[in-house]
């Protein structure tokens, strides 16, 4: 699905989250690991970016579920491993809404000046993950070129 370029940085993170989601879910050995891991290194700062930067132009309903969705994650993810598949459907269900119903409402009802700030504000997001993620540069930098 073509995302504007806003909210590009956030549907990146959710292709490595649904990866995340289905290690969970199945139960991998690994997984929960994998989850400290990736909470540590970029989902807490994902989550925080996400309300920082997405709240303001959202409705207060979906704000609401936005904070609910991501402190029952944070929670089931300090009770692993007993809730990893729990975890999994939780990241994976969070995940779907905002790709499905939250990212497009707020494409449909921001402005063009509220876009292009908030795209300013994820490539700041982006250029701080670059070092965990060097393969993301190439492809941020061949994005922007394209724009």
């Amino acid at each position: 699905m073509r995302r504007h370029p806003a909210l590009e940085p956030f549907s990146r993170d959710h292709n490595t989250g649904l990866i995340l989601a289905r290690a969970l879910t199945e139960g991998r050995p690994d997984a929960d690991q994998q989850f400290r891991e990736a909470w540590t290194r970029e989902l807490a700062d994902h989550f925080a970016e996400e309300e920082r930067l997405l709240g303001p132009l959202c409705t207060e309903v979906q704000f609401a579920r936005l904070i609910e969705e991501h402190r029952q994650i944070e929670r089931l993810g300090d009770r692993l491993p007993e809730t990893m598949r729990l975890l999994g459907e939780a990241l994976d269900a969070h995940i779907r809404w905002e790709e499905r119903f939250f990212f497009p409402a707020i494409e449909a009802t921001a402005s063009e000046e509220q876009l292009v700030q908030l795209m300013r504000a994820t490539d700041v997001v982006e250029e701080r993950r670059w070092a965990n993620e060097p393969n993301r540069e190439r492809l941020v930098r061949r994005r922007r070129e394209q724009r």
